[in-house]
């Protein structure tokens, strides 16, 4: 009987570092499990805007976000809604007299005449491509029901019923007048919102055409937005810049990857384009949160009409219901999980096991 008991003694004291071993790595691989997640959620892109929203387009999802509510100065930006309701507003065939008051317009002018007849697509195309102040305020004042003021109503009420709820328009180019303000958030609704309107969505696409004047020359023009003129970022699609002295840049910005279409918004920064760059580089790598706030109303439905005083508001912090496949909690902790951390996760498995076989052969032996 000693032989056998003196055989049991190294087995119970072979156990005891193993043991120890399983119980180390299970507490360093539960910490990768656990806290990779929300260090991941953490990571945001590198955006020296004061505010800022990014969205993905499919359904209005806000992917990061800094002060997004925060109503500001805007600039050209503004630009964004005075084309969606001109182009509602007016037909296609439309000729527009160039007023006095354009003409004198102060900021970015295009050098159109008091007097001269333009078309509604040329008037769109150089206050879209290079913010014409002169075209916005052509577009403004041709309005029928009360000219420009009637326009600027116009402008809110197609706001409202986009689901904006932090913006007050009172300029139709953007210009720093009393109370017209605008938040990240509100224009990322209409920055979507311009993306389903055909003729909108190519002008703010393009990099440089041509412009004929009256008089037939043609001259060609650059897209001022450089995200898109410059040619630099593939699927790029718009969508407008803005800068004044107080409000500094701003920027409503579009790409399109894979299948998949994100809006940028960065408002108050002197780095712009790094902003929008930095904020698609994170969202086009990264999955949209079951729980995402989802901003404004689907844009594709039947438009308000441009000489409604309201429209249905739909509160800017709705929540979306999560997706059935997400209900899992568990399969939701891996699907948020980074895949080095995963990987980290199946070698410390797969080591464990190695060791707990070579164990079990060794006590056969």
């Amino acid at each position: 009987m000693q032989p056998n008991e003196v055989r049991s003694f190294p087995l119970r004291r072979r156990r005891v570092p193993l043991t120890a071993t399983l119980i180390v790595l299970a507490l360093a691989v539960a910490p990768v499990l656990t806290a990779a997640p929300a260090a991941s959620a953490r990571t945001g892109p590198h955006v020296t805007a004061r505010t800022g929203v990014l969205i993905d387009t499919a359904d209005g999802a806000v992917l990061w976000q800094r002060d997004m509510h925060q109503a500001q100065l805007i600039a050209s930006t503004t630009k964004i809604l005075t084309a969606l309701v001109a182009e509602q507003a007016y037909p296609a065939k439309k000729v527009f007299m160039v007023p006095k008051a354009a003409e004198n317009v102060d900021g970015t002018r295009f050098g159109y005449q008091a007097g001269m007849r333009v078309a509604r697509h040329n008037l769109l195309t150089t206050m879209l491509m290079v913010s014409a102040n002169d075209a916005a305020e052509t577009l403004a004042g041709a309005y029928p029901q009360g000219g420009r003021a009637g326009f600027l109503a116009a402008m809110q009420a197609e706001a409202n019923s986009l689901g904006c709820t932090d913006s007050t328009f009172r300029d139709p180019s953007g210009l720093d007048a009393p109370g017209h303000r605008g938040s990240a958030a509100d224009l990322a609704i209409l920055g979507r919102a311009l993306l389903t309107r055909p003729e909108l969505a190519k002008i703010v696409a393009t990099r440089t055409t041509g412009y004929r004047w009256p008089d037939h020359h043609i001259q060609y023009i650059s897209n001022h937005n450089h995200f898109v003129g410059y040619g630099k970022d593939p699927g790029a699609l718009g969508i407008k810049t803005g800068y004044t002295v107080a409000a500094h840049s701003t920027i409503v910005a579009a790409q399109r990857r894979g299948g998949r279409t994100l809006i940028a918004v960065a408002l108050g920064t002197d780095h712009m384009y790094d902003d929008v760059r930095s904020m698609f580089a994170y969202g086009f790598a990264a999955r949209t949160p079951a729980d995402a706030t989802r901003l404004g109303r689907d844009p594709s439905a039947p438009p308000a009409s441009a000489g409604a005083t309201g429209g249905p508001r739909l509160p800017g912090g709705s929540v979306a219901k999560p997706h059935s496949r997400s209900e899992d909690p568990i399969l939701q902790r891996m699907m948020s999980t980074p895949v080095p951390a995963l990987a980290t996760a199946a070698i410390a498995l797969l080591v464990i096991g190695v060791m707990v076989t070579a164990f079990s052969r060794s006590q056969r032996q």
